[in-house]
C-alpha cells in the first residue's frame, strides 16, 4: 500500500505539471489565434499561467474556509459532539498527523463526509447530522479514518491543486473562445500572414474544446485511486475494513443531490460523490463504483497491517 501511496504521489505531481502545461499552451495558442504573432503567444502564455498563480494563491490563502462555507459547515468542538470529537482525534494518532483536524458539522439528514487542509496542520474534517445518525461507532469511524486518510495521504492538497488548475483551464478556454470568435477578425485580417493566423485560430478553437476536458479526464482518473488508497488507510489505522464497508453500504444508498449542499468543487471531495451516489466505472466518474470499493475492503479483513508498514 505504501508503494501505491508513493507512486500515487508522483503520478499527482505530474499530472499537475501537465496540467499546467496545457494550461500555458492552451493560453499561448489562443494568445497566437488573436494577434497572429509569437509575442501575442507569450504574453497569452504569462496571462494563463498569472491567472492559475492568482487562483492558487486565493486558495493557498483561505481555500479550506471557502469550500467548508459553501457546504454550509460550522466549526464544533469537543463539548458539542464529544464521540466525533474523540473519534477523529483517535484517527488523528493513529494516523500520525502533527495537529488535530478541526472538526465541522453540515447540518442535513444526507449522510456523508469530506475532509480538507493543504497540509496536516490546516486540515478539517466535516460530516453530515445524517452521517452520525445512521452509523453506528465502527462504521463512523471508519468513515472519518478515510478522511484522514485522504489528509495523511496529501489528497487534499492535491485535489486543491488539480482542481484549481482545472479550473482556471475551464475559465480561460471560455474566455478564449468568446475572444477568438467575437474579438479576433479585425486582426486576423489585418494580419500579414493571414492564413496562419487563420489556422491558430481554429487550432486555438479546438484546444478551448478539447483542452478542459482532457484535463477533467485526468483529474478524475487519479481521483477515483486516491479513493481506493484512502479506503486501504483506514483499514489500517482502523484494523476494521468492515467497518468502513458496512458505511458505504449505507451512505451510497442515502443519497439526494437536492439535500446536501454541493457544487461541482465539493462534491468530489465527499466520501460518496452526492452527485452520482453509486460510484462510476466511466471515464467521467470521481469516485470508483461503491461495490468494488468494499468488495476490496472486505477482503482486507484478518490483513496483518503491522506488517504491511514501511521500515
Amino acid at each position: 500500500m505504501w508503494e501505491a501511496i508513493a507512486e500515487n504521489k508522483r503520478r499527482s505531481a505530474i499530472l499537475i505539471v501537465t496540467m499546467g502545461l496545457v494550461l500555458a499552451g492552451l493560453a499561448g495558442t489562443i494568445g497566437y489565434g488573436f494577434g497572429g504573432t509569437e509575442e501575442y503567444a507569450a504574453l497569452g502564455a504569462l496571462a494563463g499561467l498569472a491567472v492559475w498563480g492568482v487562483l492558487l494563491l486565493v486558495n493557498l490563502l483561505g481555500g479550506e474556509s471557502v469550500l467548508l462555507s459553501s457546504a454550509n459547515a460550522r466549526e464544533v468542538s469537543h463539548e458539542d459532539a464529544p464521540q466525533l470529537y474523540n473519534i477523529v482525534e483517535e484517527m488523528r494518532i493513529a494516523a500520525a498527523l502533527p495537529a488535530m483536524p478541526k472538526v465541522y458539522i453540515i447540518d442535513t439528514e444526507v449522510p456523508n463526509a469530506f475532509a480538507v487542509g493543504l497540509k496536516p496542520e490546516r486540515a478539517c474534517v466535516a460530516v453530515t447530522t445524517g452521517l452520525l445518525g445512521r452509523l453506528n461507532r465502527d462504521e463512523l469511524q471508519g468513515v472519518l479514518a478515510h478522511e484522514i486518510g485522504h489528509v495523511r495521504n496529501r489528497d487534499t492538497l492535491f485535489m486543491t491543486l488539480a482542481g484549481v488548475t482545472l479550473g482556471a483551464i475551464v475559465l480561460l478556454a471560455d474566455v478564449g473562445m468568446r475572444t477568438l470568435i467575437y474579438g479576433g477578425g479585425n486582426r486576423r485580417r489585418n494580419n500579414k500572414d493571414g492564413g496562419l493566423g487563420v489556422v491558430m485560430m481554429l487550432l486555438a478553437l479546438v484546444l478551448a474544446l478539447l483542452a478542459p476536458l482532457a484535463a477533467r479526464l485526468l483529474y478524475f482518473a487519479c481521483s477515483r485511486q486516491r479513493e481506493y488508497l484512502a479506503d486501504a488507510s483506514a483499514a489500517r489505522f482502523t484494523r476494521n475494513p468492515e467497518g468502513l464497508a458496512n458505511a458505504l453500504r449505507k451512505i451510497s444508498g442515502q443519497q439526494n443531490p437536492k439535500s446536501i449542499p454541493s457544487n461541482g468543487a465539493v462534491a468530489p471531495l465527499y466520501i460518496i460523490n452526492p452527485l452520482a451516489a453509486s460510484g462510476s466505472s466511466n471515464i467521467f466518474g470521481t469516485h470508483p463504483p461503491t461495490a468494488e470499493r468494499i468488495r476490496r475492503l472486505l477482503a482486507m479483513q484478518g490483513m496483518d497491517f503491522d506488517a504491511a508498514e514501511p521500515g
